[in-house]
C-alpha cells in the first residue's frame, strides 16, 4: 500500500451500522455480483455495462444481467483501489483533470488484470456499454470504455431543449410527464430506446415483452413509493433517525436493483426500521444541532465524512440526491412503458437546482455541502436566492489521493461557524 492509500485507509471509519437491515442489503448486493461474475467468468454469460442514466427496467425486463458503471467506481474506492488506477489512467497519458467518477472501468480495462486483489474479484468482460449522459465529454469517455472493452457502444444521451423545467416540476412528472418535456424531444428518445431493445435483441439474444416491461416498472414505481415513506420519515421526525452514511449504501444497492421483487422488499425493511427508530426515538445524534445536505454524487472514497462532525458540533447529514432523484425523478405512470421511461431521462439534469433547494429546506437544512465537480454559478445563485450556506470541498469523490483530513475538519468547521451558525442565529431571531 502507497503512503497516500495507507494516509486514506487511516482516514476512514468502519461502518456503524444502526440498521440490521444495512448488512443484509449490502450482503445481498455483493453475493449478486459474485454469482454474476461467477456466470460470466466460468459460464461465458454475457452481460451489460451502463450508466446510471441509463433504463436498466428494460435491461432487466429483458433478463439482461448488468453492472451499473458509476457502482462500480463505488465498489473500487471503498476497496481504496482508486489510487493505484487513477496512477494508471495518468500513466497512459489521460489527464489529470479527467472526469473520475466512470473512469474507473476504463482503467480496469486497461490494466488487463494486472493488479493482484481488484476488488471483488474485478469487473469481467462486458458485452455492451451504454451511456445515458448528455455532455459531450462523457459521451466521448463512453466511447473510450467501449473501445478498450472491445464492445458495442450505445449512447441514449437525450438532446437539450435549452428550456428549462418548470417551476416545481416534481410535483407533476410522475404522471404528467408528457407536458413537462417537448414532444419531438420525447418522441426522438423513445425512437432511441427501441433502437436500443432492438439491439439487445441482436447482442444478448433476449426477447423483448411489453407486459413483462410494465410489470418491472411497476415494481419499480412502487419501490420508490416506499422511498418516499422513508424520506417522509426523516423529514418530519425531530431528529435524524439514521445515518446518512448507511443511507447511501442501502439507497444504492435498492435502486441498482430496481424493479426486483427483492428491491421492493429491501425498500419495506428499510422503511419500517427507519419507522421503528422514530417511534422509539433512537436518533443517529442525540447532540443533533446542524443539518446539512450534501449535493451531487456520494463521496464514496470515505463515507465516514459525513458522521465525522456529530460529537464536535451536533452536525448531521440529513438529505442527497440519491433518494431525493429516486423518489422525485424516476417514478414514471403510463400505458406505454417505453415512452414514460424515456421522458424520465429528457427531464433529468434540467433546470433542477431549484429543486436541490426544495429538498434542502423540506430537511430543514442548514447549509449544504459538495465538491468543486458538482457546484455551478447556478448553483451559488439558487442557494443564495433560498438563504442556504454552502460549502465546496477540494476534494474528489472516488480519487482518494485528493483526501486531506485535517484541511477538511478545518473547512467544514470553519463553514459552520462563520456561516451556518450565524444563519441560524438570525432564523431564531426572526430576521
Amino acid at each position: 500500500m502507497s503512503t497516500t492509500e495507507a494516509k486514506s485507509a487511516a482516514a476512514r471509519k468502519k461502518p456503524r451500522f444502526e440498521l440490521e437491515c444495512s448488512p443484509q442489503i449490502r450482503g445481498y448486493q455483493k453475493q449478486w455480483y459474485a454469482d454474476l461474475r461467477q456466470r460470466v467468468v466460468e459460464g461465458g454469460e454475457k452481460f451489460a455495462l451502463t450508466e446510471a442514466m441509463t433504463p436498466h427496467e428494460i435491461l432487466e425486463a429483458m433478463d439482461i444481467p448488468f453492472v451499473t458503471n458509476e457502482w462500480w467506481s463505488g465498489i473500487v474506492t471503498a476497496h481504496r483501489q482508486s489510487p493505484y488506477y487513477f496512477d494508471l489512467l495518468e500513466e497512459k497519458g489521460f489527464s489529470p483533470g479527467l472526469e473520475r467518477y466512470c473512469a474507473l472501468s476504463l482503467a480496469g480495462a486497461l490494466d488487463k488484470g494486472a493488479h493482484p486483489e481488484p476488488a471483488w474479484g474485478g469487473l469481467p468482460q462486458p458485452s455492451l456499454f451504454v451511456q445515458g449522459m448528455p455532455e459531450a465529454t462523457r459521451v466521448e469517455f463512453g466511447e473510450r470504455n467501449a473501445i478498450e472493452h472491445g464492445v458495442p457502444f450505445i449512447s441514449l444521451s437525450p438532446p437539450q431543449t435549452g428550456q428549462p423545467m418548470p417551476l416545481r416540476w416534481w410535483e407533476v412528472a410522475r404522471h404528467g410527464w408528457e407536458a413537462l418535456c417537448p414532444t419531438w424531444q420525447l418522441d426522438y428518445m423513445t425512437d432511441k430506446f427501441w433502437d436500443m431493445i432492438h439491439q439487445l435483441e441482436d447482442i444478448f439474444g433476449a426477447g423483448f415483452d411489453m407486459d413483462r416491461l410494465r410489470e418491472v416498472n411497476g415494481i419499480s414505481n412502487q419501490q420508490q413509493a416506499v422511498f418516499e415513506e422513508v424520506r417522509d420519515l426523516i423529514i418530519t421526525a425531530p431528529k435524524a433517525p439514521v445515518a446518512l452514511s448507511e443511507m447511501l449504501g442501502n439507497v444504492m444497492a435498492i435502486q441498482w436493483q430496481r424493479g426486483t421483487p427483492w428491491a421492493l422488499e429491501a425498500a419495506i425493511q428499510l422503511r419500517d426500521e427507519i419507522k421503528a427508530r422514530v417511534d422509539a426515538e433512537k436518533w443517529t445524534c442525540p447532540n443533533e444541532k446542524y443539518r446539512f445536505a450534501w449535493v451531487g454524487p456520494g463521496l464514496w472514497q470515505n463515507t465516514a465524512f459525513y458522521r465525522m462532525f456529530e460529537d464536535s458540533h451536533g452536525a448531521v447529514f440529513v438529505q442527497s440526491m440519491y433518494m431525493s432523484l429516486a423518489i422525485d425523478g424516476y417514478p414514471r405512470y403510463g400505458a406505454d412503458p417505453v415512452r414514460a421511461l424515456a421522458s424520465r431521462y429528457c427531464a433529468f439534469g434540467i433546470g433542477t437546482l431549484d429543486w436541490q433547494a426544495h429538498e434542502a429546506l423540506t430537511h430543514r437544512c442548514d447549509g449544504i455541502v459538495t465538491v468543486k465537480s458538482s457546484v455551478s454559478g447556478l448553483l451559488r445563485k439558487v442557494l443564495a436566492d433560498a438563504d442556504l450556506p454552502l460549502l465546496v470541498l477540494d476534494i474528489d469523490l472516488v480519487d482518494a489521493r485528493t483526501w486531506d483530513e485535517k484541511a477538511v475538519q478545518e473547512a467544514m468547521g470553519r463553514f459552520i461557524e462563520d456561516e451556518v451558525e450565524p444563519r441560524r442565529q438570525r432564523r431564531l431571531a426572526g430576521v
